[in-house]
C-alpha cells in the first residue's frame, strides 16, 4: 500500500472515499447509486438527489476518466480533501468529503469541482 492509500485508509471519510472511487473508477455506476443512497445522509439526498449525483458522476467519468490521488491536503478522521487526476488530459479536481462521527459515518459533505488553473 503506498503512502497516500495508507493515510486515507486510516479514515472513515477514507474509507468512504475509497468505496465510492473504488466503483467510480470500475465505472460500476449501479454499484455506485447503491452506495450512494445507502452511504449518504439523507438531508444530503434531499438538498441533491442520488439521480442528479449520478448524473454529475457520469459526467465527470465522461469528462476525466478513472481518477487517480496526486495530493492529499487534508486527511483527518472525519474529514478528506484530496487533489485529483483524470486519465483524460491534465485536468484537476478538488474532492471534500465529510463524514458523521457517529457509525455509520455517512457522508454529510462531498464536493468534487475542477481546479482552476492560474
Amino acid at each position: 500500500m503506498n503512502e497516500n492509500a495508507g493515510r486515507i485508509a486510516a479514515s472513515k471519510a477514507g474509507r468512504r472515499f475509497i468505496a465510492q472511487m473504488n466503483f467510480y473508477n470500475a465505472g460500476d455506476f449501479k454499484r455506485l447509486r447503491q452506495f450512494v443512497h445507502s452511504s449518504y445522509y439523507d438531508l444530503i439526498l434531499m438538498e441533491n438527489p442520488a439521480d442528479r449525483r449520478m448524473l454529475d458522476l457520469k459526467a465527470t467519468r465522461k469528462l476525466h476518466g478513472r481518477l487517480k490521488v496526486l495530493e492529499i491536503e487534508k486527511a483527518e478522521d472525519c474529514a478528506i480533501d484530496v487533489i485529483l487526476q483524470g486519465e483524460k488530459g491534465a485536468s484537476r479536481l478538488r474532492l471534500e468529503m465529510i463524514v458523521n462521527e457517529s457509525y455509520p459515518h455517512q457522508i454529510i459533505h462531498y464536493s468534487l469541482r475542477p481546479i482552476e488553473r492560474g
